[in-house]
């Protein structure tokens, strides 16, 4: 009923504009006859005549002029509308709300999206930071960046990026105690050690051989362990010991001098950084742009 009044309307308009039901039906793409039934229902429907109408000519009643100024502006707002909606679905604009790893979102993201701001002015980006993977469903994000393989099947996941694992220490260390030459000799120095969260063992080190790139751990010794990337980064700049970090958490660090990269021939790959956003038919602008801006970071 509501398409049936909508297409009367839009009928009774055409013909009021273009002075003609034959002139009306080719605009509208349907035949003289469709065009007269529609006006025809419409004055039905009002219990009004719109036209009148004579062998030679058709003019609009009085009710007819007070009809169609309302109905020409409906439309117009209409048009308005549709044509807001479809330069939102191409232009990103509104609030983006986004789930960034700590580390990776602080050091690499963070700094840039400025730029991404700057490029789209009607957008907004309300970032949150955590480790573990929010529930984006009940929490209403649009998009989340993620180190590892995600396991949640309701998502979509667009990869695009990965980490690698590098051993660094302090230059002050690296003078008291020299540097170790393959895996093997880490046993002979100080390490700071990660803590899993809710694990009672410590993380192991893990490498890739320069002759084949097979991967292989092990296991280092230390006197420190933490929870916190952040304070393991820490004590490595304070020279307490050897650090195996994700590169990006290294390489502020390394072009500051603050910190030495050892063993770069074992640099082993590591998980992979994944968007994920949920799942529909239509992806939105804003979380089409933001996908390709995580992307140009992690290459620079």
């Amino acid at each position: 009923m509501a398409t049936d009044k909508l297409g009367s309307i839009l009928a009774f308009v055409r013909v009021a504009e273009l002075g003609s039901f034959a002139k009306a039906a080719r605009a509208l793409g349907i035949s003289s006859s469709a065009v007269s039934k529609s006006v025809a229902r419409l004055e039905d429907r009002l219990e009004l005549r719109l036209f009148q109408r004579t062998t030679r000519s058709l003019g609009l009643t009085e009710e007819g002029r007070l009809f169609f100024q309302t109905c020409e502006r409906l439309l117009a707002e209409l048009d308005d509308a549709e044509r807001s909606i479809r330069e939102r679905a191409t232009v990103p604009a509104g609030v983006l709300r986004v789930e960034l790893p700590t580390a990776l979102g602080r050091l690499k993201i963070v700094p840039a999206l400025v730029t991404l701001t700057g490029k789209y002015p009607a957008l907004r980006i309300d970032a949150s930071f955590d480790d573990r993977l929010t529930d984006l469903i009940d929490t209403g994000l649009d998009a989340v960046v993620r180190i590892g393989e995600p396991r949640d099947s309701r998502l979509m996941v667009r990869r695009v990026g990965s980490v690698c694992y590098i051993v660094c220490a302090a230059p002050s260390f690296i003078e008291k105690h020299g540097k170790p030459e393959s895996p093997d000799d880490l046993e002979r120095f100080t390490c700071i050690r990660r803590v899993p969260h809710g694990k009672a063992s410590y993380a192991t080190w893990k490498f890739a051989s320069p002759h084949d790139g097979s991967l292989f751990e092990r296991e280092v010794a230390g006197t420190l362990g933490f929870d916190s990337n952040d304070v393991i980064v820490d004590a490595g700049i304070a020279g307490d010991g050897l650090v195996q970090l994700h590169t990006y958490m290294a390489e502020p660090y390394l072009k500051s001098g603050q910190l030495v990269q050892v063993l770069s021939e074992y640099a082993a790959p590591g998980p992979p950084i994944s968007v994920l956003f949920p799942s529909n038919r239509h992806l939105s602008p804003k979380v089409r742009v933001f996908i390709d801006f995580v992307i140009d970071v992690l290459r620079s």
